[in-house]
């Protein structure tokens, strides 16, 4: 399985409220390998954040998938509530990315729901 490597929010936070100050609750369902090629269960598939649970990075589930995976800061800061599809950015070469393989395969379908504070 890809390696989790954990990036602090605004490369320089961890603390979830200083990295998304206006926002009051998050809501994001990540859905990844929509075909079942790396997991054999679909409860596997699927992880679910709130603003207390979200963290920067989900790791991709291909286990020849190397620097791969979803930037879930970017996707909060820089997109609307809605359904979104984005490949995984990661490739099947070596680990340090000294010989870049073939893209990795894996998709993640993203529902995502913000709220934030009222203006005023």
């Amino acid at each position: 399985m890809a390696r989790h490597t954990s990036k602090p929010f605004l490369g320089t936070t961890t603390d979830v409220n200083e990295a998304f100050p206006d926002i009051d609750e998050i809501d994001v369902t990540i859905t990844q390998d929509p075909y079942g090629y790396y997991l054999r269960n679909d409860w596997q598939r699927t992880s679910r954040f709130s603003k207390s649970t979200i963290r920067r990075h989900l790791a991709c589930v291909n286990p020849r998938c190397q620097q791969g995976g979803l930037d879930l800061q970017q996707i909060v800061l820089f997109h609307a509530d809605r359904k979104y599809e984005f490949s995984c950015n990661g490739h099947e070469g070596t680990p340090a990315g000294r010989r870049i393989g073939n893209p990795c395969d894996n998709r993640f379908s993203v529902e995502l729901k913000v709220r934030k504070h009222p203006a005023g």
